[in-house]
């Protein structure tokens, strides 16, 4: 999927957003460099992926 800058910068900010909402900041990052949180597995995989996608941008 092509994506041109413009595009590119709307789906940064919206997972910028999406980090800032659900303030993910609190998430510590294990040996691997992957976000962990035992308490809240699900924000823990959100963090990872809002991650993952941001790499492509």
């Amino acid at each position: 999927m092509y994506f041109n800058e413009k595009e590119k910068s709307v789906i940064s900010e919206a997972l910028q957003l999406l980090w800032d909402e659900r303030d993910l900041d609190y998430l510590s990052l294990d040996d691997n460099g992957k976000y962990c949180d035992s308490d809240y597995p699900a924000d823990a995989d959100l963090a990872n992926t809002i991650n993952r996608l941001w790499s492509y941008f």
